[in-house]
């Protein structure tokens, strides 16, 4: 498995909480991008990449950002295939962020 991968922001007292937040709600997020993948719904898709993505960039974490950022980009008909394998990348991303905080998963 690779690195964990912790926020450019972990430093900032001031983020803390939205941080730790953050994270506790990253396996949903991620179960809910999944949800939609599997039920086409490309624009519910769209939407959430959008807000994980800069949610994600706020506080500190651009490596999932830019995933996220890249799975709604390639959220267009005819296009299931890059999108499976753009959000099985966002997932692993994410369990890398979660190992970072405080060894959860």
């Amino acid at each position: 498995m690779r690195n964990a991968i912790l926020s450019s922001r972990s430093d900032a007292a001031d983020v803390a909480e939205e941080i730790e937040a953050f994270i506790v709600s990253l396996a949903g997020r991620v179960d809910d991008l999944q949800d939609a993948e599997f039920k086409g719904d490309l624009e519910s898709l769209v939407r959430q990449a959008n807000d994980l993505g800069t949610v994600a960039n706020e506080l500190g974490f651009e490596l999932l950002a830019a995933s996220a950022w890249e799975l709604k980009r390639c959220c267009l008909p005819d296009s299931a295939e890059q999108v499976r394998e753009t959000l099985i990348d966002l997932t692993e991303i994410a369990k890398r962020v979660r190992m970072g905080h405080r060894g959860a998963v």
